[in-house]
């Protein structure tokens, strides 16, 4: 929007000394044409805007217009842009760049060089499913549309219309927090779950969210248990040649050099459900083998066996 872009060339020009054209062009990620416009509509609402030719050159307002730059510390602003940046990168909104103009007189590349921390939400992949996908949910959540998704939970796969709330990124995937209609309740939808989608002409009244209990949402994982008192422990014995691939699924935290035995190591760790350490074990492939505990070690052979049902007539 204009007014926002004003804003942000006027908060540019009352914390620098001077900048050009060219730069606030860029910036705002407009012709410099739509520049000269903007410091002219300024011009005319009372911003005495200075113009200074030759080498070193550019626009800039005199003292009396400059800004208190005590009410964001240099910390407050290295976050802000942090964060924001981080909502860039999967959602190149003018509103956005706008904003940071606002709040952070400085270069953005000034800012992220002193940053300490880079969020990049995008996919690795230019042609990412995900991507697309976050981006037509989020476009329901804002114009508040109804969806039909057609989704595969652990049960079954089934059709559904749902309100989206919010989009979340934890760990790694995307989910959409979303009232169910057929459930009425909010529910975790992960997003590559979902099959198809298709947004609605019809609109909802956007219901009241003020905490996510993701504890409850998403279920137990790794290394947490719904009752604390009932843990196994796994053993893995791993190549440690494959170090370097399993590390993609379990943290280095938990993997153990054996004493004395320089080709082996050991991944130790404590989970409350069984099934789900064998769905893990499965993605780590042919490069483990379960030590402990012997009833996730039958499972293992017991899926290893339906396997080869599978292919019996192939060999």
């Amino acid at each position: 929007m204009k007014i926002d872009r004003l804003l942000g060339i006027l908060n540019v020009l009352a914390n620098t000394d001077r900048t050009t054209i060219p730069k606030l062009a860029e910036r705002f990620e407009v012709s410099k044409r739509t520049i000269f416009r903007d410091l002219d509509t300024l011009n005319q609402s009372g911003v005495p805007i200075v113009t200074y030719s030759g080498i070193g050159g550019g626009v800039a307002i005199i003292d009396g217009y400059k800004l208190n730059s005590n009410i964001l510390s240099k910390k407050d602003i290295k976050n802000i842009f942090i964060a924001l940046n981080g909502l860039i990168s999967i959602d190149e909104r003018t509103d956005l760049t706008n904003l940071i103009a606002k709040l952070i007189p400085e270069e953005t590349s000034t800012v992220f060089s002193k940053s300490d921390y880079v969020i990049d939400l995008s996919s690795w992949f230019q042609d990412s499913i995900t991507q697309e996908k976050i981006a037509v949910l989020h476009k329901a959540i804002k114009n508040r549309n109804c969806v039909y998704i057609e989704y595969i939970s652990k049960r079954s796969r089934s059709a559904k219309i749902i309100h989206p709330n919010k989009l979340v990124f934890k760990q790694s995937y995307w989910y959409l927090y979303a009232f169910c209609e057929d459930n009425q309740e909010f529910r975790m939808f992960k997003v590559n779950r979902i099959v198809s989608y298709k947004i609605m002409g019809e609109n909802f009244n956007c219901k009241s969210v003020e905490k996510i209990d993701f504890r409850k949402d998403f279920g137990t994982g790794l290394f947490s248990s719904q009752d604390p008192t009932v843990l196994f422990e796994v053993i893995l014995e791993y190549e440690v040649t494959n170090e370097f691939f399993l590390t993609d699924k379990i943290d280095a935290k938990f993997f153990h050099r054996i004493i004395d035995v320089e080709e082996n190591g050991q991944i130790i760790f404590s989970v409350s459900d069984l099934e789900w350490a064998a769905n893990l074990v499965f993605s780590l492939q042919d490069k483990v083998k379960v030590i402990a505990p012997l009833e996730l070690k039958e499972a293992i052979k017991t899926r290893i066996k339906r396997i080869n049902e599978l292919y019996k007539d192939d060999i």
